[in-house]
């Protein structure tokens, strides 16, 4: 199977509390990357075969809640992603929004190792 990418994301008022973490039943974000694949279902928002289209997903989702204007932007959360998804890995941005929410969005590579495809693509 060829690399792709799987989109998790959260929006919640604030960063969970570990115990919330850890539950793998809590549609929370995991203290983990790889906990994300035992999170609810509704929590994975779709799953990219190319780079480009994964880094437009997450793009287009820090776009919708951006971070305080005091914060690292968008466009520097996006260079560090983009340069992640180009190599095959992971790309993770949780940041307080200029709202005051807590947003989280992964896009987490696979095949990993010791884990089964919870989407593969078609």
């Amino acid at each position: 199977m060829d690399t792709h990418w799987h989109a998790f994301g959260y929006t919640g008022h604030e960063r969970p509390r570990d115990g919330e973490a850890r539950d793998p039943e809590s549609a929370t974000p995991p203290i983990e990357l790889d906990a994300w694949f035992a999170k609810p279902r509704s929590m994975m928002d779709g799953t990219f075969t190319e780079a480009a289209a994964a880094a437009d997903w997450l793009e287009r989702e820090l776009d919708e809640s951006p971070p305080p204007a005091a914060a690292l932007p968008v466009r520097l959360h996006m260079r560090h992603a983009r340069d992640a998804l180009s190599r095959g890995a992971d790309a993770y941005v949780g940041y307080y929004t200029a709202h005051g929410g807590f947003l989280v969005r992964a896009l987490l590579a696979c095949p990993r190792r010791g884990r089964r495809c919870p989407a593969p693509p078609r």
